[in-house]
C-alpha cells in the first residue's frame, strides 16, 4: 500500500489513471514513412558521409537499402545499391530485415519517436547474425531526413572538377569522371600536355547513386580496394555540387566540397547518320533484336528493325521518330499504330566517330496509359556501309556453321528484287525451281542489317542477318540464342549468280 501511495499520489484515496502514464501516441508511421530517407545523425551527432545509409520504403512491407560500409568490425565490408529488405510495421515500431549475403542477416528494430514530412527520429536495436548465430548487437538513436531528389540518371555523363575545398582525400581537383549507366565509371587526369587521359591501371571502378548519396569504389592493380563517399548537394543543368562530412583519426570532423561542370558531348552534331544497336544491358545484342537508328537531322530519325511480337507491338521496316536533343539527352518518340506511343530517352555517356554509349529509358503507352517500361545501358556503333542496292540479284550458297536454322549441308538460292520481295529456290535435280510452299516473301536491308519474312502454312516467320558484300561474294552472320539461353553464331557464304 505504501508503494502504491508513492506511485499514485499522496493518499491511498488517489487512484492511478491512464493520464498518469500516458501511452505513446500513434504517429501514423505506416503512412508517413513511405519514401526515401537518409541517415544523418547518430546519438545526437552528425554521421560522417561514409557511414550514411539510404532507406527507400516502397511499401509497408518492402524497402530498398543502399550503403557502402567499409571495414566494419562486425561484418567486414558491405556494398549495395538498393538491397531489398523486408519490412514489418506495428504502430510506431518498424522492423527492417535483410540478408547481407548468404550467411549474414541484419535486423533493425526501430521505435519511431517523432516523424513528419521532413524527418523522423527513432531508437534502434540492431542484431547481426551469421548462420543463425548472433555476432553483434547495438542500441542507438538515429535521425533520418527526407530525400526529395534522386540523381541516379542526371549524374550520367562526363564531368570535370572546377573546385575543391576543405582538404584533399582521394581527389585533388585534377579530375574528370564519366558515370556510365551500368554502374561503372571512368576516371581521367590531365597530363603534362593538358590532355585528359583515362586511368587504365585499375581492376574495377564501381559507383552507385541513391537519392543524394554517391558512393564509389575502385582497386588499383596490386593494391587494396579504396572507397569514397559524397552527398550530391545540388545538380542543375550542367553544374553539380558535392559535399561530405569526413572524420579524422582523432575523431574530429571536417567538411569537403567539390564543384563540377558537365562536359557537352556535342551530341546534336555527332549523332547524325546511321547507328546499329550492338549491346543491350552489357550483353551483345541478338541479331533478331538489332535495330538501325538513322538520324537524318536533329529533329527526325528513322528506326529500322524487324520486331516480331516484342513489347506488345510488331515492327517491320522503318518507323519515323520525332527527335528532341537537349545537351547530352536525346528523346525519340514514335507511334507504331493509332493506339501506341513509344518514347526512348537516351542519356549519352560517350560518343565519337565510331560508337556511342547511353542509358536508354524506354516506355510504351497504349491509349495514353503506360503499360511497359525498361531502363538499361546500350552501345551503338556507326554504320558506314549500306547494301540495299548491292544485294539486288540472285545469290547461291550454303551454311558454314553448326547449329544454324539452315544447317542442312545443302545449297540455297535467293533472288532479291528491287521492290522488297524475294524468291526462294530449291533444287530439283540439277535445276533450281521456285519454292511454292510460302507466300509474302519480303525483305529489307538497312545498312548491313538484312531482315526477311514469309508465311508458311499460315504462320508468319522471320529471319535476321548481318551481311557484308564484296563484289560477287556475300557473307551472313547472326548471333542466335538456344532454348537454354546459350548463344551461338550462324554463318553463311554466298556467291552471286550472273
Amino acid at each position: 500500500m505504501f508503494a502504491a501511495i508513492l506511485i499514485c499520489g499522496t493518499t491511498v484515496f488517489t487512484s492511478c489513471t491512464n493520464e498518469d502514464n500516458p501511452a505513446t501516441p500513434d504517429l501514423n508511421v505506416a503512412e508517413k514513412i513511405l519514401g526515401k530517407w537518409i541517415m544523418t545523425d547518430k546519438n545526437g551527432q552528425p554521421i560522417p558521409t561514409s557511414e550514411r545509409l539510404v532507406y527507400t520504403f516502397v511499401s509497408t512491407t518492402k524497402a530498398l537499402v543502399s550503403a557502402s560500409l567499409n571495414s566494419r568490425p562486425e561484418v567486414g565490408s558491405h556494398w549495395s545499391g538498393q538491397l531489398e529488405a523486408d519490412v514489418a510495421i506495428s504502430g510506431n515500431n518498424v522492423t527492417v530485415s535483410m540478408n547481407l549475403d548468404e550467411h549474414t542477416t541484419s535486423v533493425h528494430n526501430y521505435t519511431i519517436t517523432a516523424i513528419d514530412a521532413n524527418e523522423f527520429t527513432a531508437s534502434d536495436i540492431v542484431t547481426i547474425t551469421i548462420d543463425g548465430n548472433v555476432i553483434h548487437t547495438a542500441e542507438n538513436l538515429f535521425r533520418f531526413t527526407k530525400v526529395t531528389a534522386d540523381y541516379r540518371e542526371t549524374v550520367l555523363g562526363l564531368w570535370e572538377c572546377t573546385g575543391l575545398s576543405g582538404g584533399e582525400t582521394y581527389n585533388d581537383g585534377n579530375d574528370r569522371l564519366e558515370f556510365l549507366a551500368d554502374g561503372t565509371y571512368r576516371y581521367y587526369r590531365m597530363d603534362d600536355n593538358n590532355d585528359w587521359q583515362a586511368v587504365t591501371t585499375r581492376e574495377f571502378q564501381d559507383y552507385f547513386v541513391d537519392g543524394t548519396l554517391l558512393a564509389t569504389r575502385w582497386k588499383n592493380q596490386g593494391e587494396d580496394e579504396l572507397r569514397e563517399w559524397w552527398e550530391i548537394e545540388s545538380l542543375s543543368g550542367n553544374e553539380m555540387v558535392w559535399t561530405a562530412l569526413r572524420q579524422k583519426e582523432d575523431g574530429s570532423t571536417f567538411k569537403q566540397k567539390m564543384t563540377w561542370k558537365k562536359i557537352d558531348l556535342n551530341v546534336a552534331e555527332k549523332i547524325l547518320g546511321k547507328w546499329m544497336a550492338v549491346e543491350w544491358d552489357g550483353q551483345p545484342t541478338l541479331t533478331n533484336y538489332k535495330a538501325v537508328y538513322n538520324f537524318i537531322s536533329s529533329t527526325k530519325a528513322y528506326i529500322t528493325a524487324s520486331f516480331n511480337k516484342r513489347s506488345e507491338t510488331t515492327l517491320w521496316g522503318s518507323q519515323i521518330n520525332d527527335v528532341a536533343i537537349s545537351g547530352n539527352k536525346v528523346t525519340l518518340t514514335s507511334h507504331p499504330n493509332d493506339h501506341s506511343t513509344v518514347v526512348e530517352e537516351m542519356t549519352f555517356t560517350a560518343i565519337n566517330d565510331t560508337e556511342f554509349t547511353a542509358n536508354l529509358k524506354m516506355t510504351t503507352s497504349f491509349d495514353g496509359k503506360q503499360s511497359l517500361g525498361t531502363s538499361m545501358p546500350v552501345r551503338l556503333t556507326k554504320v558506314t556501309t549500306d547494301y540495299r542496292t548491292a544485294i539486288v540479284g540472285t545469290w547461291e550458297g550454303r551454311c558454314t556453321s553448326e547449329g544454324s536454322v539452315f544447317d542442312d549441308g545443302q545449297e540455297h538460292r535467293w533472288q532479291y528484287n528491287a521492290d522488297g520481295t524475294y524468291v526462294y529456290y530449291v533444287k530439283d535435280g540439277d535445276n533450281w525451281v521456285p519454292y511454292e510452299g510460302t507466300t509474302l516473301c519480303e525483305y529489307f536491308v538497312d545498312g548491313n542489317l538484312l531482315c526477311t519474312r514469309w508465311i508458311d502454312l499460315g504462320q508468319e516467320n522471320r529471319e535476321w542477318w548481318e551481311i557484308t558484300i564484296n563484289g560477287n561474294k556475300m557473307n551472313w552472320t547472326a548471333l542466335r540464342q538456344n532454348p537454354d539461353e546459350t548463344t551461338f553464331t550462324a554463318t553463311f557464304e554466298m556467291t552471286k549468280v550472273e
